[in-house]
């Protein structure tokens, strides 16, 4: 794998090296790593400002409003007396984790 050098700080390069001993990792492990998580969080960052974008149009959101609704339960069809996939304490955690990280809910974006 080719590298390349990239210039911190001393302190930025202090608090990557105890990261990387923290997690048995090399530093260049680590900084991919945050490198993923930070595209991750710019894709969020813009979807949650596309929607904020879209709910400014009043017609363009109820637009797509209905397009959601024509999906809803889909997926359940014909399933009705199938065994939940989630419990409910599962499917609590789910949209604690989800509100947590700032995430619309279908319906009440």
């Amino acid at each position: 794998m080719a590298s390349t050098v990239v210039r911190v700080e001393a302190k930025t390069h202090a608090t990557l090296r105890a990261w990387s001993e923290a997690q048995d990792k090399s530093i260049g492990q680590v900084v991919a790593e945050l490198v993923e998580m930070q595209e991750r969080e710019l894709i969020w960052r813009r979807m949650r400002a596309d929607y904020e974008r879209l709910q400014t149009d009043p017609v363009a959101w109820k637009e797509y409003q209905d397009d959601v609704a024509l999906f809803e339960g889909g997926s359940m069809d014909g399933l009705e007396g199938e065994e939940p996939y989630y419990r409910p304490e599962e499917e609590e955690e789910i949209r604690a984790h989800a509100r947590s990280q700032g995430w619309p809910r279908v319906g009440e974006v």
